[in-house]
């Protein structure tokens, strides 16, 4: 079952910065930026990553470079190369805190409603966050890091969001609260169902597909968690 998953979704692929992330990063005195001057800070791997969600957030996807990053953070423009060795691996680095702020967000509403309201909330962390990070939700599922396998990093902490949610149904299931089944094909399922609302959302194109967006995602979570109606007569 395991190959299903690893065929199609890149959350388990073997090997749209968040502000409350960002805002959670070690600050950096500010200083006068040159190109040339040597970096003295403790933690260059931070103050980078800092700066690159800064950009990210305000400029799009497109102004991101090491370059970029550099000149905003006030270092050389060779010191980024110490820990990305291209803008992909800091663009890995991006997705991977992305992918483990999710993670927190989830496991927090799974944890304030517990049962089935806990999974419900899950689905609504999952659309909240896009809805909260845009920029950020396309690098984590854009192209640039589909292929995870030179970014052990992200590989990880993608995989570890989906089994999360895995997990979560698991316990249900154990717990006689939802529909038996593959929780590993439940839980891509659920995925593939919110991640088309967010691209929908993202794109604009939510409006013409309902305009109650929290219906939406209730009915996509029933629907993992107790399959379709039967029909009358079957």
């Amino acid at each position: 079952m395991a190959s299903v998953i690893h065929a199609w979704c890149p959350w388990s692929r073997a090997p749209s910065a968040p502000d409350s992330y960002l805002r959670s990063m070690p600050k950096r005195r500010a200083t006068s930026a040159t190109n040339d001057r040597p970096y003295h800070h403790g933690d260059l791997r931070a103050s980078l990553l800092e700066h690159a969600g800064k950009i990210l957030r305000r400029e799009g996807l497109d102004a991101l470079t090491l370059r970029a990053v550099a000149r905003a953070a006030g270092v050389s423009q060779t010191a980024p190369y110490r820990h990305f060795a291209d803008r992909r691996a800091l663009m890995g680095a991006i997705a991977a805190e992305g992918f483990r702020e999710l993670s927190r967000a989830m496991g927090e509403a799974m944890a304030q409603g517990g049962g089935r309201q806990g999974f419900k909330g899950i689905a609504f962390a999952y659309v909240r966050f896009a809805q909260a990070n845009p920029a950020l939700y396309r690098v984590m599922f854009g192209p640039e890091v589909a292929n995870t396998a030179d970014l052990p990093e992200l590989a990880s902490t993608s995989r570890a969001s989906l089994g999360f949610v895995q997990t979560g149904l698991e316990q249900l299931q154990a717990a006689g609260l939802v529909r038996q089944g593959d929780a590993a094909i439940m839980a891509v399922g659920l995925w593939a169902a919110l991640h088309g609302l967010v691209s929908l959302m993202l794109d604009g194109q939510a409006e013409t597909v309902s305009p109650d967006i929290d219906a939406l995602v209730e009915s996509m979570a029933q629907l993992v968690m107790f399959g379709l109606a039967p029909r009358p007569g079957s």
